[in-house]
């Protein structure tokens, strides 16, 4: 299973994460929805910058965002 873990780009602050993504792996370009609170009833859009697998753990990978205009 891969673990997504997604960052604000410009802070580098942790934002979400997707454990055990069985989906396809957002690339750079890529928009992705994030959705929060208790029942995912607010959604935030974003656009990959930058993606980071690391060849010690490759099931864990680092995506980092901005937020969409």
């Amino acid at each position: 299973m891969t673990h997504i873990s997604f960052y604000d780009d410009g802070t580098g602050e942790f934002i979400k994460q997707w454990p055990n993504w069985t989906g396809v792996v957002p690339v750079v370009g890529d928009m992705v929805v994030l959705h929060f609170g208790d029942n995912n009833e607010e959604e935030c859009c974003y656009t990959v910058r930058l993606r980071v697998i690391d060849g010690t753990r490759p099931d864990l990978i680092k995506l980092y965002i901005r937020k969409c205009n």
